[in-house]
């Protein structure tokens, strides 16, 4: 099922970018499509002059004949043809193109690079176990937490506002989102922090046990910790399934998370990931992109949080879940709006035999005018004759793109 958190007006605004957007291989097209009617009227000129001294008679039947076989029409076709039909089938699985390079860049991917909160995981944090340090009792911190987290897109901020349930909130003064770290603000007179150990950087923090996969997240005020909370996800039924895909068809795949190294180890480890990086900021993960771009690989980059937005931006194709934040959505050039993984190997199969197709309308487009234009030319065949071909040849073309469907 599509996510029900994207609405109508961010679907119409990311349609009319994709539709702005003229994909890289449907310019060439156009280029090439021309020069060739440059290089058409100059033959045709000189077939007319040819013609004028042997026949000239049938002057206007030859050039009539040239200009309509050799009409660069299935040319023109050959990439957009492709690409609506493959834009069209994603959608209907649930996943949209919102930037013109998406389908060809997406084809060329070497390196899958996934967030994990919310994109391989659930996102549905929840808070299994909560550990108070000061004179405050568990209801209290959970409220003063829920409190600074209730304007939050964050996975953290549905975990915390769910635990707290219908009580009243405090009110927040001065929130601010500390990318990779946690959020900060001023409520009922404390400076609170509530975020991951960096965040917080007391000295003596405790030691906590915790299960593995599960996370630590810590409240603070500017004297002293005031609790610590055990948040626990679950890994998205396809998680495994997909990287398992992507592993097979030769690409290679990594995580980045701004959670604690147990939890991104014990969770990497499980669905088969075996390049990742914990505690990571959003220049953290910037980084490792340029890093592995420098090196020579196509990244694609899968996330959801306002966190992944310049992660999502730097690399060379990006996919954001549709019931990710808004941000991520507006950044990602392609949108998966179905809570199904595996669409991500598939869309990837896609934009592959896409690809193929659009060589193949090419070289048909190319091949026919090469055989058609001396026939023309040497007036082997009528006007007639040659408006069927023209025809055929595209048709030919608007077909062979229709197997995308």
């Amino acid at each position: 099922d599509w996510s029900s958190d994207v609405c109508s007006s961010d679907l119409s605004r990311l349609l009319d970018r994709a539709q702005a957007e003229k994909p890289k291989l449907a310019e060439t097209a156009d280029r090439v499509a021309t020069y060739f009617t440059t290089a058409l009227l100059s033959i045709v000129a000189i077939v007319g002059l040819v013609w004028w001294q042997i026949q000239p008679d049938r002057v206007l039947e030859i050039i009539l004949t040239v200009l309509v076989v050799s009409c660069p029409c299935a040319l023109s076709l050959a990439a957009p043809a492709a690409f609506a039909a493959a834009g069209s089938h994603l959608v209907q699985r649930g996943v949209l193109l919102t930037r013109g390079h998406a389908l060809e860049t997406l084809a060329k991917v070497t390196h899958f690079v996934f967030d994990k909160t919310g994109t391989l995981t659930l996102g549905q944090l929840n808070i299994v176990q909560t550990f108070t340090y000061a004179d405050l009792d568990t209801n209290t911190c959970l409220q003063l937490a829920a409190s600074l987290e209730k304007n939050s897109e964050h996975a953290l901020a549905k975990a915390f506002l769910k635990a707290h349930g219908n009580q009243a909130l405090f009110t927040a003064d001065g929130v601010r989102n500390i990318p990779g770290q946690g959020i900060v603000g001023v409520v009922e007179g404390r400076q609170l922090k509530l975020g991951n150990a960096k965040l917080i950087a007391l000295q003596n923090m405790p030691a906590i046990e915790v299960e593995d996969g599960a996370s630590i997240v810590w409240l603070s005020d500017d004297k002293q910790l005031l609790a610590a909370f055990v948040l626990a996800d679950q890994p998205r039924p396809q998680a495994q399934a997909l990287i398992s895909a992507l592993k097979s068809s030769g690409m290679k795949v990594s995580i980045l998370s701004g959670d604690a190294t147990s939890a991104v180890a014990h969770f990497a480890e499980l669905v088969g990931v075996d390049h990742w990086q914990a505690a990571c900021s959003p220049e953290d993960k910037l980084h490792y992109i340029h890093t592995l771009q420098h090196q020579g690989e196509v990244v694609a980059m899968v996330g959801d949080g306002i966190n992944d937005a310049p992660v999502l931006a730097g690399a060379q194709v990006s996919m954001a879940m549709g019931s990710g934040t808004q941000m991520a959505r507006a950044t990602g050039d392609i949108v998966l709006l179905t809570e199904n993984l595996m669409e991500i190997e598939h869309a990837v199969v896609t934009s592959r035999f896409g690809i193929n197709i659009i060589r193949q309308n090419f070289i048909w487009a190319i091949g026919y005018n090469l055989v058609a234009l001396p026939f023309a030319a040497t007036g082997l065949i009528s006007p007639w004759m040659a408006a069927i071909g023209m025809s055929v040849s595209s048709l030919i073309v608007v077909l062979n793109a229709l197997r995308l469907k």
